[in-house]
């Protein structure tokens, strides 16, 4: 099962790689126009969603995930902090295949 990261262009609602800077269906530019970045509570860092999965390429150029960098413990998952290693939250492991 090959997992994905998305986002949605907001022009014209398609799925867009996650580090696409520019839509390819439409050219929305996503570089300008501002967005908030999560930011670590604990040591003000800048946060993004592939600094808590690995990630390796497909055979057609795409991410994918390989992994979860973190700890799994009975169901959950515990996200914390890449910087500096702070518990940041918990989430539910997705069992179904």
């Amino acid at each position: 099962m090959a997992f994905y990261f998305y986002k949605g262009c907001e022009e014209c609602g398609r799925g867009v790689d996650i580090d696409d800077q520019i839509c390819p269906n439409c050219g929305f530019d996503f570089t300008l126009h501002p967005r908030i970045s999560p930011k670590c509570p604990y040591c003000e860092k800048e946060l993004h969603l592939h600094d808590f999965f690995l990630m390796e390429l497909d055979k057609k150029g795409r991410k994918r995930v390989k992994g979860f960098i973190g700890e799994v413990h009975d169901g959950e998952k515990m996200f914390h902090c890449p910087f500096c290693g702070k518990i940041l939250g918990f989430s539910k492991v997705n069992t179904r295949i």
